[in-house]
């Protein structure tokens, strides 16, 4: 679950006579894990001086809710160390406070409510890592994000003309390698949400985006899959309204088209899924769960099928580096698909694995690593990343090795199905052995 930060700020009144206090918990910038306001909800503790406590409230405003926190636990550092008197029957002794409140809204005023007037001490707000863009709708877009999608959107950042020369140089390469090779290979970039679902955006596109130049440095005999307009005119709707993904609906007609564009033929060859079963759950997503309350919208469930049950081998590294072989004896055709893809391939597993019999992902953004194209010995090859990664381009010779290194944090131990088909033998055990002692 994500995590947030608490801000406060206090509230100084012009009344000489507000009491001295104090919040201990949450102090401002405080980290707080979603987990623990959601199932506890946020810890309130502190101290406060009031002579007239007998006459007045503590209380929490949240929303149209007032909720009275009791000022009765004793605190004898503070007489001690602020009034400088002696603890002992202290008439203020019991000064301290400690509640956990559930908060259903973001924002919170932490004050006293003395002869029906409400006196404000501090307020605060539950942010989240990361600031969300609402759009129109309740559509929700990344706002401040390390790519800087708006700026992007917007042409004021461009692609730079040391990303466009690695970009040619990663496109030519990719297109001579192909016909070198003799291994069809597609690139999909896939948009973001806005550039599909502009009307709910609250800024215009622009024809300098990065991804406008990208489109024109393609070659032509490159096979090259950007379904801004497919996406717009499916029945279905392609987008989650709180992530930045596409729904399993957008990413099935994104499987069905790299299928189409690898092996030249009809994209109705693919549909083979007209008889998938979906269930409308309504779930948040990775913007909606950096809002607080997280923000949550109805979305389609596949039922019938899911890829996990061809999982052969996962190296459960998270993010760049993951590793994942698939294998379904009953997938359309009996072909080896290897994908260099992103977070965006992830759903289309659930229709690629029906579609070819081996699926080798590598989660490089599009970063090509010759040796495991070389272990897999792919029939077709998938290049994925997203549109707002584009403002760098991927590297041709890139190495899985490299990115496993760099992790620092505990792996969990990779996941081994109890039978490894023979086809599959050889590429499992390669990844296992780059994984060395952390497979253990």
């Amino acid at each position: 679950m994500a995590a947030y930060s608490i801000i406060t700020q206090r509230v100084e009144g012009k009344d000489s006579k507000n009491p001295q206090w104090h919040l201990d918990y949450p102090f401002n910038g405080q980290n707080v894990e979603g987990v623990e306001l959601t199932r506890d909800g946020l810890l309130f503790r502190g101290w406060i001086l009031n002579e007239e406590k007998s006459l007045s409230s503590l209380v929490i405003l949240n929303g149209d809710e007032i909720i009275p926190i009791s000022i009765n636990r004793p605190r004898p550092d503070v007489i001690s160390k602020v009034l400088k008197q002696e603890p002992k029957n202290h008439h203020l002794l019991c000064c301290g406070f400690s509640k956990r409140i559930t908060l259903k809204h973001s924002t919170f005023t932490l004050g006293l409510v003395h002869d029906g007037a409400f006196k404000e001490l501090m307020k605060g707000t539950v942010e989240g890592k990361f600031q969300i863009l609402e759009g129109r709708g309740g559509w929700l877009f990344l706002d401040n994000d390390t790519n800087k999608s708006i700026e992007q959107y917007t042409g004021k950042l461009k692609l730079s003309r040391s990303a466009q020369t690695e970009w040619k140089e990663y496109l030519v390469s990719l297109d001579e390698f192909s016909n070198s090779s003799g291994i069809p290979v597609c690139l999909l970039v896939a948009p973001s949400k806005e550039m599909v679902y502009e009307e709910y955006y609250p800024y215009s596109f622009s024809k300098k985006a990065p991804i406008q130049k990208l489109k024109e440095l393609i070659p032509v005999s490159l096979s090259f899959v950007l379904p801004v307009k497919e996406l717009k005119n499916l029945e279905q709707r392609s987008f989650r309204v709180c992530d930045t993904h596409w729904t399993l609906h957008g990413a099935r007609l994104a499987a069905q088209l790299v299928a189409s564009k690898l092996s030249s033929k009809s994209i109705d060859e693919f549909d083979v899924f007209v008889d998938d079963i979906y269930q409308n759950r309504e779930v948040s997503g990775d913007l909606g769960s950096k809002l607080y309350p997280p923000q949550r919208h109805k979305e389609d469930i596949l039922k019938n099928f899911n890829y996990r049950q061809c999982v052969v081998f996962d190296n459960n590294i998270e993010n760049f580096g993951r590793v994942m072989v698939m294998f379904n004896q009953d997938a359309l055709f009996k072909e080896t698909l290897l994908v260099f893809g992103s977070s965006s391939s992830y759903t289309m597993f659930h229709y690629l694995c029906r579609i070819y019999t081996g699926l080798v992902f590598v989660h490089t953004a599009g970063n090509i690593d010759h040796q495991i194209i070389d272990v897999v010995k792919p029939d077709f090859i998938c290049v994925q990343t997203n549109a707002r990664f584009v403002v760098k381009a991927p590297k041709f010779n890139g190495s899985l090795i490299h990115y496993i290194e760099q992790k620092t944090e505990r792996f969990k131990p990779p996941f081994f199905a109890n039978f490894i088909p023979f086809s599959c033998a050889r590429t499992v055990k390669y990844f296992t052995q780059i994984l060395g002692s952390r497979a253990l």
